[in-house]
């Protein structure tokens, strides 16, 4: 992101170097202003040096764009940054569930986000009969996306605020690579998962309500007035990436 910027200082500060040599050991005495182009070289030299170890050691690669859409507050699986919602589509009737995701680091990570429900009488729907379920999906280097599971609210919890126990697990498989964003999310639990024995398998999955769940959070999900309430039998959940290292997507 900001390559061009960094290159662009790098030239001012050769050509500030190239001045303050000359200034302070080429120049005669008799130069005119000859003081003033000292304290300038080698002013713009301390600032152009320190701002170029800020940006290159110390600043993000690329901005925070989960912040930008769900505020201060997410979660971190060990470099994946997200935060689940509920989001109501354009037409007001219909219901997701929303994992919005950012990869912090430059290499592809795999991620699995574990939601566990109350009692399937007090939850929102996405197929009859499931309860856990768990998003399994891949980030490239520092992609910022979004995972759509359409779900059904029954009448009899909308307008309520239930309570979902949440893990999460990460692995980069070619390790981490350089780290695009530094600041972490909050923890929230871990599940264990059999990366290399088991490849991901990609999709919104039930899964079953005996798989520990090793300190998990719990989230507040408030559930939306007035949207569909019968069962989902062949909705599918829909990945996209909004973000990615290069670019904002359209």
């Amino acid at each position: 992101m900001h390559e061009k910027r960094n290159f662009i200082m790098i030239l001012m500060l050769v050509g500030s170097l190239a001045w303050a040599t000359a200034a302070w050991l080429l120049m005669s005495p008799a130069t005119p202003m000859l003081l003033f182009q000292k304290v300038m070289s080698a002013g713009l030299v301390i600032s152009l040096s320190v701002w170029l170890i800020y940006s290159m050691k110390f600043q993000d690669k690329l901005p925070d764009h989960l912040r930008n859409v769900v505020g201060e507050f997410y979660y971190d699986a060990d470099g994946l940054s997200f935060m689940p919602m509920i989001r109501v589509d354009s037409s007001g009737r219909h219901a997701e569930l929303c994992v919005y995701y950012q990869n912090r680091f430059e290499n592809v990570v795999e991620a699995i986000v574990h939601l566990r429900p109350p009692a399937a009488e007090h939850s929102f729907v996405i197929q009859p009969g499931v309860q856990d379920v768990h998003f399994a999906f891949r980030a490239n280097g520092g992609d910022f996306g979004v995972i759509h599971q359409p779900i059904a609210v029954p009448r009899r919890i909308q307008g309520e605020v239930i309570e979902v126990k949440m893990a999460a697990a990460s692995w980069y498989p070619r390790s981490k690579g350089a780290c695009l964003r530094r600041k972490p999310g909050m923890p929230c639990g871990t599940l264990s998962v059999d990366w290399a024995g088991n490849p991901l398998r990609v999709g919104v999955h039930e899964v079953s309500t005996e798989i520990p769940l090793h300190q998990p959070v719990t989230l507040r999900l408030a559930m939306p007035d007035c949207v569909q309430h019968d069962a989902l039998h062949t909705d599918p959940w829909r990945q996209e990436r909004l973000a990615t290292n290069d670019a904002v997507l359209a």
